[in-house]
């Protein structure tokens, strides 16, 4: 009797490369890199430095030309997505590349350098808003050596700051030239004080977004209901680089919605 063979459907899964996975590990270091800052450094300075932002676009260009290669389908579908398209990968990682460079010297710094202990009058802190993100990071002006100095800190920075006229530090100077302050020398309950008006001014600023949400899901399912979309056929097509990029932008904004998330705990505890 004769054997039947039968036979099976291969199918072939797209292997995630070796240049993929260092983009992931690029971004899952840059979101490191931007926690630990706000762990271990209190307050900094911020001065630009044309050579290392020379230095972080010839170190990042790699990592842009992988990422024009790999998603070529998607990003070269027109003359202008052509040219739109690099320009915003490249400036994408030429920006995280250098504040991450200057948050590294921060950090290496606050390891290796010693710092000094200072009371420094505080003159001013407000808070400093973008346009679309709203309130960012807090400005703090001190004086340090007899010039007014401005320190940028974590959001929670405004509600710990705002009532005190001088500050007890340990403040150092970093290899490239930014002051940081490592521990400012206040209460454990203040600290829990500020986190608490900060999640309550988080709460009040976006209290919107939990009615919007809401109001937008019942609104498509009467949509759905009352409303239904005509069923239209299409042909099947067999894409299966495209379904990878897919399956990777999935990852890409899962891995994004929790440094988002890592990032409002590190305001909230920071």
């Amino acid at each position: 009797m004769a054997a039947v063979k039968r036979k099976q459907k291969v199918v072939i899964k797209p292997v995630v490369s070796t240049g993929t996975w260092i983009v992931l590990g690029y971004w899952a270091l840059c979101a490191l890199i931007y926690l630990s800052t706000d762990l271990f450094v209190d307050l900094y300075t911020t001065t630009d430095f044309v050579s290392v932002a020379w230095i972080a676009g010839l170190v990042v260009l790699p990592l842009t030309i992988y990422t024009l290669y790999a998603g070529r389908q998607e990003f070269f579908t027109s003359w202008y997505a052509s040219i739109f398209f690099p320009l915003i990968v490249f400036g994408l990682y030429l920006g995280t590349a250098y504040f991450n460079a200057l948050n590294l010297d921060l950090l290496a710094s606050a390891a290796f350098k010693d710092t000094t202990p200072q009371t420094l009058p505080v003159q001013d802190v407000h808070q400093e808003f973008a346009r679309k993100a709203g309130f960012v990071y807090t400005n703090v002006t001190l004086f340090y050596q007899g010039k007014p100095v401005v320190f940028q800190g974590t959001r929670t920075s405004f509600f710990l700051l705002k009532p005190y006229q001088q500050l007890h530090v340990r403040i150092g100077r970093s290899y490239l030239g930014n002051y940081y302050i490592t521990r400012i020398q206040l209460p454990a309950h203040e600290r829990w004080a500020a986190r608490w008006a900060y999640l309550k001014d988080w709460f009040w600023r976006y209290v919107w977004l939990l009615i919007a949400l809401p109001v937008l899901y019942v609104l498509s399912l009467l949509k759905d209901k009352f409303f239904p979309a005509p069923l239209v056929r299409k042909k099947p097509v067999d894409r299966p680089y495209l379904r990878f990029f897919r399956k990777l932008f999935i990852v890409l904004i899962s891995l994004f919605g929790l440094f988002v998330l890592l990032l409002l705990l590190i305001g909230l505890f920071s």
